[in-house]
């Protein structure tokens, strides 16, 4: 997989973690910053934009970076079915366009497990001059559902990009 694998709540050496004394973190990295539960790792960033934040024993919350496009959202659609569905398979949801809390065009969809549960959520945020930022959620079959939206919902909210 080729993410490497840090001491629980520890910081990657590409990223600096910041308490927000709420029980949360801020992972600042030179290209965006997001928000993850505090005592999680988080892994350095792959060579193609990757980075993990997990609590153990499964599931985690993802960001994955790549340039500025001038794709269609259906091509940017299209692109990221074909890695992630390589990866573990499942049924696509359609995708809804959207707009985030920071005011950037988005596109959001889910993919569906073997039991029609929304196990893995997306959302593509899109900015014309800073590229695209890929969040995602594996919510794993014992926790709480609730829960991880709660998590997915805080990192999309504070999804940021670096000028």
């Amino acid at each position: 997989m080729g993410l490497a694998v840090l001491a629980q709540g520890s910081a990657p050496s590409d990223a600096k973690l910041v308490d927000l004394k709420d029980g949360h973190v801020r992972v600042e990295t030179s290209a965006y910053s997001v928000e993850v539960p505090k005592g999680w790792s988080v892994t350095r960033e792959t060579p193609w934009g990757a980075r993990k934040a997990y609590p153990g024993g499964g599931g985690e919350l993802g960001v994955m970076t790549a340039p500025p496009s001038a794709q269609s959202w259906d091509d940017l659609i299209r692109v990221s079915h074909y890695y992630i569905l390589r990866e573990e398979g499942g049924k696509p949801t359609p995708h809804k366009i959207v707009k985030t809390k920071a005011g950037l065009e988005a596109a959001t969809f889910s993919v569906l497990d073997a039991n029609g549960f929304a196990s893995r959520r997306y959302v593509l945020v899109k900015d014309p001059k800073r590229g695209l930022l890929a969040l995602s959620v594996k919510i794993p079959p014992t926790d709480s559902v609730d829960a991880w939206e709660k998590h997915f919902q805080r990192l999309v909210d504070t999804a940021r990009f670096k000028d």
